[in-house]
């Protein structure tokens, strides 16, 4: 009798001191009113710094506000959100430095997007601007990056939009899909991994109106200094992206039918590209072929039938055209000009050719500034609508 009162006293106990680990909670949990929810983040290169002197970067943090702080009784709208700045040789030090004006420590678990002004981009190893939040828990690696046309500070201005800034910004990041005139998403793991490896890479470009933040054209990264070289204009943009290939991607192309010289407007559906390097002996050279299906949304021929199988031709013939010229000018700007290799032609070599990879990947983009590039376009109307001009 007194081993089994022994026995299930040691099970009380057992079970007294494991109840309460149970009951603990979430002992790591901190309260939302007391953490700043940091939705973006951007960087600048203040003016007025001395030459040969450590540099200075500007921050500024955009933060969630609790929708008790943000009520008012008043009538007038209240903002969501708060902006605050700080200046220091690094960005933790930008960190550590609100601290002094806030009581709320930044919490970058919801962070959405960075923005990186041109200048900043220009003048400081991208490689240590984003080392911090490459390292720290809170981040996530999915987070947009982008490269303001100004300050980036002024990208998180609110204007006649509703929304708060850094979130319409993540929000039109994802638009790519539906235009050309804007390269991909870069996210912060990819442009970590291009700088790790030294490659060069496009960047979306954002820049401050009246109406709002608008993307706009591309930012070129040098892998090999990580740093931005320049932009590219839309219609270079446009171009790049044919060149990339990305199925995700549509938009419009605008060419000239040409017996009639009458605008044409083509959508894309599908388009895909094609790199193909080419070796005889020391001499290197690549060929793009790109394919596209789509529809003709628009003709401004008369009289025109888009039921006709020769006009049907001569829109694809023409579209085929303008996609050529405008991948060309992609190529004038980042292989000859600014001497780049953004659209993967040495990727495509290294897996279809790796022994001559082996022996020319160093200083792969000073050779390939003069390497030749041949440029096929095949389009496919498949879809015309249901009404043509010309009709009895």
């Amino acid at each position: 009798m007194e081993l089994k009162i022994s026995a299930r006293n040691r099970s009380v106990v057992l079970l007294m001191l494991v109840i309460p680990l149970l009951l603990t909670g979430c002992w790591d949990r901190n309260e939302i009113e007391e953490t700043g929810i940091a939705l973006g983040v951007g960087i600048d290169f203040p003016d007025g710094q001395e030459e040969g002197a450590r540099p200075i970067i500007a921050m500024t943090h955009q933060f969630a506000l609790p929708n008790q702080f943000s009520e008012s009784t008043s009538s007038k709208v209240q903002k969501d959100y708060v902006n605050m700045s700080s200046a220091g040789p690094i960005v933790f030090d930008n960190i550590r430095a609100l601290s002094t004006r806030s009581a709320r420590p930044p919490n970058y678990e919801h962070l959405q997007v960075i923005v990186i002004s041109e200048k900043a981009a220009r003048e400081l190893d991208l490689k240590n601007v984003i080392n911090f939040f490459l390292r720290n828990t809170e981040t996530r690696r999915s987070i947009r990056v982008v490269i303001s046309h100004g300050k980036a500070s002024d990208i998180y201005q609110q204007q006649k939009s509703t929304k708060t800034p850094a979130l319409e910004l993540r929000e039109l990041t994802d638009n790519y899909r539906k235009t050309l005139r804007i390269p991909p998403a870069l996210t912060l793991g990819n442009m970590s991994e291009h700088l790790t490896g030294q490659s060069s890479f496009v960047m979306q470009g954002a820049a401050n109106s009246p109406e709002g933040v608008k993307l706009t054209s591309a930012a070129v990264i040098r892998g090999t200094t990580a740093r931005m070289i320049g932009f590219l204009s839309e219609i270079e943009t446009v171009g790049l992206n044919w060149l990339l290939g990305n199925n995700h991607s549509n938009g419009i192309v605008e060419g000239i039918e040409p017996d009639s010289g009458a605008m044409l407007g083509y959508e894309v559906r599908k388009m895909t590209s094609s790199i193909q390097p080419i070796v005889q002996g020391n001499e290197i050279s690549f060929q793009v072929k790109i394919k596209t299906t789509g529809k003709l949304r628009e003709d401004w021929a008369f009289p025109g039938d888009a039921f006709d199988v020769d006009f049907i031709d001569r829109a694809e013939k023409a579209t085929a055209a303008m996609i050529k010229q405008m991948a060309e000018k992609a190529l004038a700007k980042t292989q000859r000009q600014y001497k780049v290799d953004v659209a993967g032609f040495g990727k495509r070599l290294s897996i279809k050719k790796p022994a001559v990879w082996k022996r020319v990947k160093d200083g792969w983009e000073d050779r390939f500034s003069r390497v030749p590039v041949s440029i096929e376009v095949e389009v496919d109307i498949q879809e015309f609508g249901t009404r043509g001009t010309k009709r009895n």
